[in-house]
């Protein structure tokens, strides 16, 4: 919270002598400082994420004991499968459809693009 606050004040304090030394209208300088604050904001947002996920990643905990990020790992590369596009749902530990297979075999188009292409049904008055 300190930073935003130094952020925010430094900020509002240039903007403000800017706008004064410039000639700016009160919605003109407004709509300067709302703009900058955002980006600042988001900047500085960004600099305590980063900071806050570098100090939390070393913390990682497995089942008994802290995970080490240097230690050695052993990958697994499977030989080709001379596929081109080879399809998760044929290799072990990989059963099933995914999402986009499963919504392509949907018997009908979704509500919305038959409006939008003028098959939906209308209702007609009853007489």
């Amino acid at each position: 919270m300190f930073a935003y606050a130094v952020v925010t004040a430094l900020l509002a304090t240039c903007i403000l002598l800017s706008g004064l030394m410039a000639g700016w209208s009160r919605s003109q300088t407004f709509f300067m400082l709302i703009g900058c604050l955002i980006v600042a904001w988001a900047v500085v947002f960004s600099f305590l994420e980063v900071n806050r996920l570098a100090t939390h990643s070393t913390k990682i905990t497995g089942p008994d004991e802290v995970i080490d990020p240097d230690a050695p790992r052993r990958i697994v590369v499977e030989p080709p499968t001379g596929e081109a596009t080879p399809h998760h749902e044929f290799h072990v530990g990989s059963p099933g459809l995914d999402q986009g297979q499963l919504t392509s075999q949907l018997p009908d188009a979704t509500p919305l693009i038959d409006r939008l292409l003028g098959r939906g049904r209308r209702k007609r008055p009853q007489s």
